[in-house]
């Protein structure tokens, strides 16, 4: 067939595949529990390039330029507290905010956060103290010579530990480093804006290239490892190592923030799970979570299994009140869930192979 004639028929297929899907959707929607919207609306046969589009300008784009902001929100608190002109309270603060901006970033690592491999610049753990104190030591007076000091010692965490462990007095070279290590993450920040901003311009069209289908069952996979690194990493296996200390030694602990970072991440990770809004997502534009790609599909009953799922860990998570051992493992039991059923169901139904990543932990 002519590629140019195949071109213009193809948005029709897809609008008579919607159209033919929905209709056979629309007696069992309501037994199933699928939102009015859904038996009211035609849902588009969505496809991996509307799938990728969305994630690159939407997800990506609007998160990235955020913490952009954030970070340089950041950097600016330090200026004026390590020159005596402010309190160390407000460094804190502006601290939390890039912080959460950057854990609904890097919830689900893609594209540009893992080629920069940007986890590890950012948020290296476990916190290594001496790491600090020795890269305080070196006083390092520009990004070049930041590059010679080891991961353990940037980022988030050391930050955290600057700010309250051994906090950083004004005019001092732990402030002086930490001025450093928060220009270094502004500038991480600014390069994952520009790496998205490039991802988004990738033409999208499943005809001329398999990029969509890759980024696809990408962004599938960094989801299971996103789910992995908050249920197994951050909340179980510090539980789970605990032995004879006090308390488990969770991320974030220094900050009091664990329980506000496991939030951050699961509300990214839901966000790209689920449908929460009452407008249908335009294809090609709007972000298309897992869910409604699924009913884009017909594949309702599924769709309905995963949304249980994923809302009965929302709920657990909700719950979650304290890093108490046995809340932690009751709301890890219901992301334990979750993933069984990615695994299990929604990934071979979506033909993505499951690949294993560093946040595994079974």
């Amino acid at each position: 067939m002519n590629h140019k004639l195949h071109s213009a028929l193809r948005p029709l297929a897809w609008a008579c595949t919607s159209l033919a899907l929905a209709a056979g959707a629309l007696a069992p929607a309501a037994a199933q529990g699928i939102p009015a919207a859904y038996a009211e609306v035609a849902l588009p046969f969505y496809t991996p390039p509307h799938l990728s589009a969305g994630l690159a300008s939407q997800w990506y784009g609007r998160n990235a330029t955020a913490f952009v902001a954030s970070a340089q929100a950041q950097v600016a608190g330090w200026q004026q507290y390590c020159a005596g002109q402010g309190a160390i309270t407000e460094v804190q603060q502006r601290w939390r905010t890039a912080a959460t901006d950057w854990e609904r970033l890097s919830a689900v690592a893609l594209g540009p956060l893992v080629e920069r491999r940007s986890m590890r610049l950012l948020d290296f753990q476990p916190l290594r103290p001496a790491a600090i104190r020795k890269a305080v030591a070196t006083a390092p007076r520009d990004l070049r010579a930041m590059e010679r000091v080891g991961a353990p010692a940037k980022g988030f965490p050391a930050l955290e530990w600057l700010l309250w462990t051994e906090p950083a007095a004004a005019n001092t070279p732990a402030c002086s480093y930490a001025l450093m290590a928060a220009r270094e993450v502004h500038a991480e920040a600014q390069a994952l804006e520009q790496g998205f901003a490039k991802l988004a311009q990738t033409p999208w069209d499943e005809d001329e290239s398999m990029a969509a289908p890759d980024l696809m069952a990408e962004f599938i996979n960094q989801w299971i490892g996103g789910l992995e690194r908050l249920r197994w990493q951050q909340m179980e296996k510090p539980v789970r190592s605990q032995g004879k200390a006090a308390a488990p030694d969770f991320a974030r602990s220094a900050s009091h923030t664990s329980l506000q970072s496991w939030r951050a991440q699961w509300a990214a990770l839901q966000t790209l799970a689920v449908h929460r809004a009452t407008a249908v997502p335009v294809a090609g534009k709007d972000i298309v979570p897992i869910e409604l790609y699924l009913r884009g599909r017909g594949l309702n009953d599924l769709a309905q299994q995963w949304l249980n799922a994923v809302q009965a860990a929302d709920q657990a998570m909700t719950q979650l009140a304290s890093t108490d051992k046995d809340a932690v493992l009751k709301a890890v039991k219901a992301l334990s869930q979750v993933k069984q059923q990615m695994q299990d169901k929604v990934a071979p139904a979506l033909q993505v192979n499951i690949g294993f990543s560093d946040a595994d932990g079974d």
